[in-house]
């Protein structure tokens, strides 16, 4: 944790943001695997509550991974932006055309080349309209997981007018008109209320539900790191006795009443709630190098996990039949392709000078 010289802010470092995207990465993971009660002929539960795996709730409180991951970009963005306001524009443009490099090397590697391999080519890549929509990410038809990438450029390409808005006008006022916009856009993205025949009309629509219900945590992130709201709490609250156990039965207490709640609308609010529970825990040096070990992979795990377990390997992810070893087999084999995706990634970032 960073202190400055008066000893009073305590704010997230980089590290600690990059393991809790991490570990939104190791839940989205967790949600697509085991958030099903339909689970005969998938895997093998060790524990059931009144007919329902234990993991299913588990998995269930998972569904706070994106709201996780767009707090923490909100964070980041906006320490990125007060440390170099007139560079920003410059480097979020860099971080856009990393992150499309990485994402045409799996597109490469897990939809041109498996897909032929494994006789799909009619889908993967399937023609080339399909195939420019997905490359541009205009359209995510490949890889269901891979909505959130759309979402996530176009929150960059906003986060300077963000971050600016922010610090010029009343957060509290912010913070409401965005959990309006989140509250409308969230009963558009699951009850899909507007339609429209022509389908580019209909991509703007869903795109818009999309980017409002990943709005809200994106700019409660940036509140934090503009008014250092963290050091706040972390000042008021680090001296209390067992704040350890306190935070991890904070936790459970959240799993617990989503297992009784189980809506997704909840998710920001026990997506923002875990970030500051989870970082105010004093970890083991051991854990904190094994998740940040697994951050750095935590892209890549994103955006081909869902080839393993659902399009090409479903029977060899599954293999296992307990789901904790289900869960760390599915994990090493992201791996596994990520470092053969940093392997082309690292070549081309060096050849290019990015």
């Amino acid at each position: 944790m960073h202190i400055n010289t008066e000893g009073n802010f305590i704010e997230l470092t980089k590290k600690q943001v990059s393991i809790t995207k991490g570990v939104a990465i190791l839940f989205m993971l967790l949600l697509h695997l085991f958030c099903t009660k339909d689970y005969q002929g998938l895997f093998t539960p060790l524990i059931i509550i009144k007919g329902v795996p234990l993991v299913y709730y588990l998995a269930l409180f998972g569904d706070c991974c994106v709201a996780i991951y767009c707090f923490c970009s909100g964070y980041g963005l906006m320490c990125t932006y007060k440390n170099n306001p007139d560079e920003y524009n410059k480097k979020n443009a860099k971080r856009i055309l990393k992150l499309y490099i990485n994402f045409w090397i799996i597109i490469l590697l897990f939809v041109v080349l498996l897909g032929y391999l494994t006789g799909n080519s009619a889908t993967y890549p399937g023609n080339i309209k399909t195939f420019l929509l997905n490359v541009t990410a205009i359209s995510v038809s490949y890889n269901g997981a891979w909505w959130f990438l759309t979402t996530y450029i176009i929150l960059v390409v906003l986060s300077k007018f963000i971050n600016k808005i922010i610090q010029k006008y009343n957060n509290i006022l912010i913070t409401l008109i965005v959990f309006i916009i989140y509250c409308i856009c969230y009963v558009q993205r699951i009850k899909v209320v507007i339609t429209f025949t022509n389908p580019v009309l209909n991509w703007v629509i869903t795109q818009a539900a999309l980017l409002g219900t990943s709005l809200f945590a994106f700019v409660v992130g940036s509140i934090f790191a503009d008014k250092k709201l963290y050091s706040f709490i972390y000042n008021k609250v680090n001296n209390i006795k067992f704040k350890n156990t306190l935070c991890v039965l904070g936790i459970l207490f959240m799993i617990v009443c989503h297992g009784f709640v189980q809506t997704l609308f909840v998710a920001i609010f026990t997506g923002i709630a875990f970030i500051v529970l989870f970082n105010l825990i004093d970890k083991p040096d051991s854990l904190d190098r094994l998740l940040y070990y697994l951050s750095s992979h935590s892209t890549n795990m994103w955006l081909t996990h869902m080839f393993f377990y659902m399009v090409y390997f479903k029977s060899l992810v599954f293999m296992p039949k307990y789901p904790v070893f289900i869960f760390i087999w599915l994990v090493i084999l992201c791996l596994v392709s990520s470092y053969l995706i940093k392997l082309f990634y690292s070549n081309i970032i060096k050849k290019i000078n990015l």
